[in-house]
């Protein structure tokens, strides 16, 4: 805790305090000579003139919401300050039930030149687990003038193990002892200075007063377990604690038939498992099992996501795994309420009306004071009257009232506040924090229809809040709720769970500012944690809903113990690895049939069919009792052998060093590995057989100095293999010819058999060797291997050989899936699923692998065939360029993003994707792939199409290539009767049509760089085609999307016919066909109108979108005045619209009358707000008004993932 330190004569200036070690010898040391004032012996009037009582009361000055239990205080007067020594104790004094003492530091603690104070608090009994709670003032002053003095103040939680608390630097010591001018007196004064306390122990009816949580069991305080957070999962723990303790939640959860299922891939089996491990562990419970099971990664459990929508999509998981069981329907019963949607006419009997089911209720905050204001305002009536008139059928235009009214409501009612909105100034979501306040009970009976039942009350009981801290973009979720009936509360905060006061959970988290008392017309503090989300048990139902205990299903007790068992498997085997060491072992068995470099592999690489021996031994084993061991396992004698040392050198080799003997026979295999490669955490060795001509003392002493052992290698070239044949020993003097009669042996060659040796330098090094030299000469020492073949200038060598090997992989070809927009060119799907495998260098060549695939997939032309790159996903990637130098390493993926694994070969196994083509591969390199976006009968049949056309050339090559493709599209969705159709041509750019293309225009002209793209779109009665843009019967317009401004334009565009003489009724009609919108969708669409050219609204005519709704018109902001001029007249739609003289209310009513075609004919083009560059034609533009969903759409759209 940090430190404060206080000038004279200051009263109510709150003091950190500070910990302090006890002293070296533990025994209290006598206090000096002097008298001790016991509380309550005698009135003590210093400090300022105040009483003792009076002083509490002014300077110990408690925390809101704690109350006093007890109070006292002592004072403490030494004589003779300079014979102290290091550490002194006062005399013991008690306050309320506890023994209390000061110690004193009269030369600091730990810190030089200062005093340092404490107090010391001590039970009258030993009892485990005691504490007691404080608020105390240390102060010292000077025995004869008490108005000099200095205090600090704080509060601690005392406990065994923080028995003593208070200030390591209370004063500077030469401050103690001088004074600052002539008329004051110092503190300590001829040795004498008083010393005195001033406490206030507190009541802690919690318990948890001031915890510091160190040690802190949740099971054992509370009963209750929390749940991990996984980094930013706090949403989720609270919500699924809240379900938990909804008991027949619970119960149903239980009863879904889970035997059989994956807890990796289970919702309901990993949710129930949560759940017992909530009722029985003592730590908190992970929730790892239950994430993956939504299929999340461990990116998503860092992303803080809505937990009202990981509530929805959870229950309709749940719902799903229950139909057809003994629990179907029980989330309904428990969560699922209904609501009434109606239309009541005023004046005539009739009244349209829809019944809809909902699982929670959001209600508004912004505007409500309490839930019952947000449950009115939910529910309050609409009048539609003068032009918003119903039309109601068979009675036409009729003044009405709509709303929404409560059917029922469900046992558990989960309520969530809008916390969160879309601001339309800002054009962002923001968090409300305004003060809402929610009652403990509330009767929703005054918010149900009259035909609902009312046998029982509908009276609701608060039993969970869940709270959100913190803005829009980061903060913390926590639950507070109420597991039973007792009114006894409890904080969920992850893995913590602590009581809290019943009174906490209402003021603390309605929201609002916080007035700070005594702050004298500062502004109060805005307060950014509040309730988020409300759950009310009906109290009626209160019993069945939190009652009972339906008993764990017998196979998740199985599974539960099984895992168990698993883990505490795990948990042997992690204390073995810390005890234990792997030994490998390589023989001339294994050395004899290994490929590749050096002996042998020693990690995944190494064949399963030649494994080497490999145990884990205790660290403290003895060499020589290992030995006796592996000759056992081996079934070889003891003196048949001996091991020798394998390390690690420089140039990334690993090579025998020396043999294991004499003395080193009795150090532990922990001692071997760390006194010649401590940095390994296996043991390697290399078992050397004895020959016929090993000396007597092979098993006890290393070779002679200038004698080394080499290994030696044989490279068949007519059966192109690599095999060990032996070791043998060489003289440092001898010549390196010497040993080649030896070599023909060990491989059974010929005696005259011409053969060319090499030395293995490293995995990139193969050296042939100069037989001329000595061994000495050709640094040849102990562990060197000396690889040999037949001379042969025609056959592959061995530095060859070794080249092929290290970059030898695995390669699995598949047929790449075929996509309904496959490409020109593409053949689509092929015949073959099995994989086709190649093991080759990855330096072969392109042609080389592109004819053996061709062979196996029965392809007469290789260069028909094209290969992609594999993503980690398993999806293609990208197509495989075709150059000189390409191989096949160009068709693996890049290292940096996948880590192949090995086959059981010990080679790397990656994945190629090919495909076939009906033209070369040559001839599609020099094409060019455009991407074009076919527009059916509606903008919803919409399919993008990848096309290849010449590089150079005319547009009328993409257009001829398009239609061929959508002409093969349409007759396979339509058979071969298909009529011929007419397609239109243009470039869009910026989500506007940029030109009409005609055929004309050059392939350069065609941006490649994606900022524009080419849309064909079909041509129906509602368009016209490219060569009847225009005619005196009609004429083509440009339709596009927008919000706020016309420059913010979105979504694809399209052209639009309008004819003269037809109403914009039916120009409605024909282009809510062509838009493909439901009937809600269309609601929320502003329609405008306007000239070539025009980017500003006040130049536009509003069509649709009536003036006088204000909640919902799109093109019209009521809470700015009509002669107001808008900040930004291209970004604010509304104001621009209402500028307008076209804008009035009769304009408005009179659209359905009004013709399109005239309209446009009348309306001038304003020359300052043209820009040619946008726009092809005349326009109409659609503004989407509900963008606060949309918002809330992309805020959600990475929220939930749950896969089954």
């Amino acid at each position: 805790m940090d430190i404060k330190r206080e000038g004279e004569n200051e009263l109510a200036t709150p003091a950190g305090g500070e910990m302090t070690p006890r002293s070296d010898s533990g025994t209290p040391q006598t206090s000096p000579k002097g008298t001790d004032d016991i509380a309550g012996t005698r009135k003590y009037s210093g400090l300022s003139t105040l009483e003792e009582d009076d002083f509490i009361n002014t300077n110990v000055i408690l925390q809101s919401r704690v109350e006093e239990e007890a109070r006292g205080y002592f004072h403490w007067e030494i004589d003779n300050w300079t014979q102290l020594p290091d550490r002194v104790i006062s005399k013991t004094f008690s306050v309320g039930g506890y023994d209390w003492d000061i110690l004193l530091f009269p030369r600091g603690n730990q810190v030089a030149e200062k005093v340092s104070l404490y107090v010391e608090a001590k039970p009258r009994e030993a009892v485990d687990g005691w504490h007691v709670c404080a608020t105390f003032g240390l102060a010292m002053s000077n025995t004869e003038d008490p108005s000099t003095f200095k205090h600090s103040l704080t509060h601690h939680r005392f406990t065994a193990e923080e028995a003593d608390w208070g200030f390591t630097q209370f004063a500077e010591l030469r401050d103690v002892m001088t004074v600052p001018d002539s008329e004051s007196r110092p503190l300590l004064e001829r040795g004498q200075v008083r010393i005195s306390a001033f406490l206030r122990v507190v009541k802690d009816p919690l318990g948890v007063l001031w915890h510091n949580f160190h040690n802190y069991s949740s099971r054992k305080h509370t009963g209750y377990v929390g749940l991990r957070n996984q980094g930013a999962t706090c949403y989720m723990n609270s919500l699924l604690q809240s379900l938990y303790f909804t008991t027949e939640f619970r119960n149903a959860v239980y009863q879904i038939p889970t035997e059989s299922d994956d807890p990796k891939k289970s919702v309901a089996l990993a949710l129930q498992r949560v759940f017992y491990n909530l009722q029985g562990s003592d730590d908190p419970v992970d929730t790892t099992e239950l994430t993956k099971s939504f299929g999340w990664d461990s990116l998503e459990s860092f992303m803080q996501h809505d937990v009202q929508e990981f509530n929805r999509v959870l229950q309709d998981n749940l719902e799903t795994k229950m139909k057809g069981t003994v629990v179907d329907g029980a989330v309904a019963r428990l969560f699922e309420g209904k609501m009434k949607s109606y239309i009541r006419c005023v004046d005539v009997e009739y009244e349209s009306s829809r019944v809809e089911n909902y699982y929670d209720i959001s209600l508004n905050v912004k505007g409500c004071a309490t839930l019952r204001d947000s449950f009115a305002n939910y529910c309050e009536v609409e009048t539609l009257d003068g032009e918003n008139k119903y039309q109601a059928e068979g009675f036409g235009l009729q003044a009405a009232r709509k709303g929404v009214i409560f059917e029922s409501f469900p046992p558990v009612l989960q309520l969530q506040l809008k916390r969160f909105e879309y601001d339309f100034q800002r054009d962002a979501m923001v968090k409300i924090n305004d003060r809402h306040e929610f009652p403990p009970t509330i009767d929703l009976g005054d918010f149900l229809s009259e035909d609902a039942d009312r046998s029982q009350p509908w009276t609701y009981v608060l039993h969970g809040v869940l709270v959100h801290s913190g803005d829009l973009h980061s903060g913390h979720y926590f639950g507070l709720l109420r597991p039973t009936i007792e009114d006894v509360w409890y904080r969920f905060d992850d893995d913590r769970v602590v009581p809290v006061a019943p009174g906490e959970v209402f003021e603390e988290y309605y929201g609002g500012d916080l007035a700070v008392p005594g702050a004298r017309g500062r502004p109060a503090v805005k307060r950014f944690t509040n309730a988020y989300m409300l759950v009310y048990i009906r109290e009626a139902l209160r019993d069945n809903v939190l009652g009972g205990e339906a008993p764990v299903p017998a196979h998740l007790l199985r599974r539960v113990q099984e895992d168990r068992a698993e883990e505490e498997r795990r948990q042997r085997e992690r204390e073995e690895l810390a005890t234990t060491v792997p030994v490998k072992v390589v023989s001339d068995v294994q050395f004899s049939r290994h490929q590749a470099f050096d002996l042998s592999y020693f990690d995944q690489r190494q064949p399963a069919d030649n494994a080497l021996f490999v145990e884990r031994m205790p660290r403290d084993m003895p060499l020589r009792v290992f030995i006796a061991h592996y000759a056992a396992r081996t079934g070889q004698a003891l003196d048949s052998f001996r091991l020798w040392i394998m390390v690690g050198r420089v140039n990334k080799t690993v090579r025998c060093e020396a043999p294991l003997v004499g003395a080193t026979m009795d150090l532990t295999l922990a001692q071997v590995l760390e006194n010649r490669m401590p940095r390994w955490t296996e043991l390697r060795l290399y078992c050397e057989p004895r020959s016929a001509t090993a000396p007597a003392d092979f098993l006890e002493n290393k070779p002679p100095a200038r004698l080394s052992m080499v290994h030696a290698k044989f490279f068949d070239t007519a059966a192109y293999q690599m095999r060990g044949v032996g070791s043998l020993y060489v003289q440092a003097d001898h010549h390196v010819r010497d040993i080649i009669p030896e070599l023909r042996a060990l491989a059974g060659l010929p005696p005259q058999t011409p053969i060319t040796l090499y030395e293995e330098v490293k995995p990139s090094l193969v050296e042939e060797m100069n037989t001329a030299l000595t061994f000495q000469s050709a640094e040849i020492q102990s562990g060197d291997i000396i690889c040999f073949q037949i001379t042969d200038a025609d056959a592959m060598r061995v530095p060859a050989f070794f080249d092929e090997v290290q970059h030898r992989i695995s390669v699995r070809f598949v047929p790449r899936t075929p996509r309904s927009d496959e490409e020109y060119g593409s053949t689509g799907s092929t015949p073959e699923s099995a994989p086709l495998v190649l093991t080759a260098s990855s330096k072969t060549p392109y042609d080389q692998v592109a004819q053996w695939l061709a062979e196996r997939v029965d392809m007469h032309d290789p260069l028909k065939l094209r290969f992609f790159t594999v993503s980690p996903t398993g999806q293609p990637r990208q197509a495989v360029r075709r150059t000189p130098t390409a191989a096949l390493a160009d068709m693996l993926p890049n290292a940096m993003f996948i880590q192949p694994a090995l086959n059981s070969d010990g080679l790397q196994e990656f994945t190629v994707m090919y495909e076939r083509l009906e033209v070369d591969i040559v001839q599609i390199e020099s094409m060019r792939s455009i991407r074009v976006t076919y527009v059916g009968r509606t903008m919803r049949d919409e399919t993008v199409l990848d096309v290849l056309v010449p590089k150079t050339g005319s547009v009328k090559a993409l257009m001829e290539a398009t239609y061929a493709k959508i002409d093969q599209l349409v007759r396979v969705q339509r058979g071969a009767d298909a009529q011929p159709f007419s397609l239109r041509y243009y470039e869009v750019g910026g989500h506007r049509v940029m030109r009409i293309l005609t055929g004309d225009e050059l392939m350069s002209e065609i941006s490649t760089t994606g900022l524009t793209e080419v849309v064909a779109e079909l041509c129906t009665s509602d368009t016209l085609s490219n060569e009847a843009m225009d005619t005196d019967s009609s004429r083509n317009i440009e339709v596009y999307h927008f919000y706020r401004g016309l420059t913010h334009a979105h979504s694809l565009p399209f052209m639009f016919a309008i004819r003269p003489n037809e109403v914009w009724s039916d120009t409605w009609e024909r282009l809510q066909r062509k838009l493909g919108m439901s009937e809600m969708e269309l609601k929320n669409l502003g329609v405008v109108c306007g000239k070539q050219g025009m980017v500003q609204l006040r130049h536009c005519r509003v069509i649709q979108g009536s003036v006088s709704d204000r909640t919902e018109s799109p093109v019209v902001d009521q809470t700015r005045a009509s002669n107001t001029p808008p900040n930004d007249a291209d970004t604010d739609v509304n104001a621009s619209a209402m500028n307008s003289d076209n804008n009035s209310a009769n304009g408005v009513a009179e659209c359905d009358s009004l013709c399109l075609w005239d309209l446009l004919q009348q309306m001038k083009t304003d020359a300052n707000s043209i820009i040619p560059e946008i726009g092809v034609a005349d326009f109409i533009a659609l503004h989407h008004v509900d963008r606060s969903s949309r918002h809330r759409n992309l805020h959600h759209e990475r929220a939930i993932r749950i896969l089954n």
